[in-house]
């Protein structure tokens, strides 16, 4: 018995993940070899770690293998001396990859051991015959990669469907993709409902009030995946998917499929139309993080168009938004100027609250609330475009003030907002010109305050609102009246000269020579 010891590890792989369900698989036939062989070896001081370091699904191309970062943090570690696998291929199948993991092997001072195929890399031959085995393998590697790549391209050609997460309306019996009835129905709900809602984070919000979920699948490995809430890139995907009109998709190009469509020409029509819609129609917006969502819209207390404006501290990267009358409109007035945020802010909650109002809403359906239900599914939909306002993106705040105002009014005293009829029924769901049209305005008390160097709008509340009792300034009060006698005095002697007013008058008088006094002095 060796006076050392030396602890062996076993490290087993295997490329795909077919058989391992099984209760003797591959990775137990590796360990077990492996831990013949250390048995074997237990003269020289090997003693076998128990615990098994195994990679199933994994590629020899890349280090990406939990069990192998594993192994080697342990090497590093100094808890492992000797690595035992069965074939040199299961450690790796690249060059640069096996050097990299020769230098931690070296600086934990230790070696790992092929048992079935045996060499001396202490000496030059041995070293040669091991990079010549890995170039091998590394070519089979990349050889097999180039096949499979090339028999998925002419597969999908072909219109077969190649593998891969099934997409929700499907599932996979014999190799092929089969028309769900179900969820086929919940692909053409959720396409139409985009239609009709115009915007993804409302069309998520609906879904998720709705209770809709995400295709539960079950993994290869076991766990199941899915049942989630609908994210961005799941609505997203599923829209812009060709698989729904039978089409198979292969880098970019797509090609008449074997299984059958879900989605009829028009409603895939419709749906594209709407998605470029937006692109098109928020382009400008898309690439600025804080977008002016009043433009277009405003108008100042003489009804002049106002324009978004902006000034900055490079220093601090900060920008301040404003809304200032445009210059072309400036008739004589003074220019009107005030916070962007601060009066987008108003808009949007007040908005947002009236939306919130029952007796809005009824007063807006008036006589056509007959029909059962009706209420309750515009509540739904007001309250969906209130959440909206509030804590929804930039982008699709301005979207939505688009569609529900026809215009906004900055008053002295109050912000005037009037409503599109039109717009309001299309975000109900209701036919355009079935709302009261005089009840589609709103007015916001709001008062400008001035903080600092800011001029801000703030909406009073009910207490604020009562007027305030007069206050009088005595002051100011004798002054006026002073004025107002040496008025009566000077219209009662037009033929004096100011200089010859006496000052026996008292302060009207005094104050009538001082004037006289100023006037010589600026004359002279």
């Amino acid at each position: 018995m060796a006076e050392k010891i030396r602890r062996c590890a076993v490290y087993t792989r295997k490329s795909t993940e077919d058989g391992l369900e099984q209760e003797f698989n591959s990775f137990d036939a590796q360990y077990e070899a492996c831990a013949a062989y250390a048995l074997s070896q237990r003269h020289e001081g090997w003693i076998l770690n128990e615990e098994r370091y195994d990679d199933g699904g994994f590629s020899g191309g890349n280090m990406e293998r939990p069990g192998m970062k594993r192994l080697l943090a342990d090497v590093a570690a100094g808890k492992i001396e000797i690595i035992l696998l069965y074939k040199i291929d299961r450690l790796t199948r690249s060059l640069a990859d096996f050097s990299k993991i020769v230098e931690v092997l070296d600086k934990a001072e230790a070696s790992f051991v092929s048992i079935t195929q045996s060499f001396n890399t202490t000496t030059s031959m041995g070293r040669l015959t091991l990079n010549m085995l890995l170039s091998f393998a590394q070519f089979e590697r990349e050889v097999t990669g180039e096949r499979i790549r090339d028999k998925i391209a002419v597969s999908k050609r072909k219109g077969i469907w190649m593998g891969g997460q099934v997409p929700l309306g499907y599932k996979v019996k014999d190799r092929k993709l089969v028309v769900v009835p179900k969820e086929a129905e919940q692909v053409r709900h959720i396409m139409e409902r985009y239609i009709a809602l115009g915007t993804v984070p409302a069309l998520i919000e609906e879904l998720k009030r709705g209770g809709y979920r995400t295709k539960l699948q079950q993994r290869s490995s076991g766990p199941y995946k899915g049942g989630c809430v609908y994210r961005r890139g799941t609505i997203y995907h599923l829209l812009s998917n060709r698989i729904y009109r039978g089409m198979i998709v292969h880098k970019g190009e797509a090609f008449e499929g074997e299984h059958e469509a879900i989605v009829d020409q028009k409603l895939w029509n419709q749906v594209q139309a709407t998605r470029a819609g937006r692109i098109t129609g928020s382009s400008k917006r898309k690439h600025i993080n804080e977008p002016s969502l009043l433009i277009g819209l405003l108008e100042d207390q003489y009804g002049r168009p106002m324009m978004p404006s902006h000034s900055g501290k490079s220093r601090k990267a900060q920008r301040y938004r404003y809304y200032v009358t445009r210059p072309d409109a400036l008739d004589g007035k003074s220019a009107c100027r005030v916070s962007a945020i601060n009066l987008e802010n108003i808009a949007c909650e007040q908005l947002a609250a009236k939306l919130c109002d029952d007796g809005f809403l009824l007063d807006l359906l008036g006589d056509d609330i007959s029909e059962a239900g009706l209420l309750q599914k515009v509540r739904e939909q007001a309250d969906l475009a209130s959440a909206q306002l509030r804590s929804g993106t930039a982008a699709s705040k301005a979207e939505l003030l688009a569609k529900l105002m026809q215009s906004i009014r900055l008053g002295e005293k109050a912000v005037e907002i009037a409503l599109s009829g039109d717009g309001l029924a299309r975000t109900f769901g209701l036919v355009e010109g079935v709302l009261a049209s005089d009840k589609l305005s709103l007015t916001i008390p709001a008062v400008r305050h001035r903080s600092g160097h800011q001029l801000k709008l703030v909406v009073p509340s009910s207490k604020q609102m009562e007027a305030e009792p007069a206050k009088h300034d005595m002051k100011l009060i004798a002054l006026l009246a002073e004025a107002m006698e040496a008025r009566d005095l000077v219209f009662a002697n037009p033929e004096m000269s100011m200089n010859a007013w006496p000052s026996g008058r008292g302060d009207v008088g005094l104050g009538l020579l001082n004037l006289s006094v100023c006037r010589a002095s600026r004359l002279n």
